[in-house]
């Protein structure tokens, strides 16, 4: 296997979910100031099915990708140990990327329980 192409590759696959992550957050702001706006005018816009789909997309979005963060981590720990390095952080990272992914599902799982919760009331997702 040629470590160096494939770091290349998990590079370019972490640019692209760094890309869909920023996709995201700018969803979230958007969530976030429809939220206000609701609370400011009593409009109830929340409740909308629009903005309700809106926010189960982001965190399904949030969801796939922590998985992807997930898989680059145990990718980039494999070339690690090709390489003979020591595994230790990459342990580490591999941890950190398991817990984003269990607070990404915890989200999610919250918005499908109830999926009238405003915004505000159950928290925009993040990485």
């Amino acid at each position: 296997m040629n470590t160096t192409k494939r770091q290349i590759e998990l590079l370019s696959l972490q640019n692209l979910a760094t890309l869909a992550f920023i996709g995201s957050l700018i969803i979230s702001v958007y969530l976030t100031e429809d939220e206000k706006k609701d609370l400011l005018y009593n409009t109830n816009h929340h409740q909308s099915k629009k903005i309700q789909n809106l926010n189960t997309f982001n965190r399904i979005l949030v969801v796939v990708l922590a998985l992807i963060y997930l898989y680059v981590s145990l990718e980039n720990e494999k070339i690690a140990k090709i390489k003979n390095l020591d595994l230790k952080n990459y342990k580490l990272q591999d941890y950190a990327s398991i817990l984003s992914l269990i607070g990404a599902g915890i989200a999610l799982f919250s918005i499908s329980t109830n999926p009238q919760n405003g915004v505000s009331n159950v928290e925009n997702p993040d990485l």
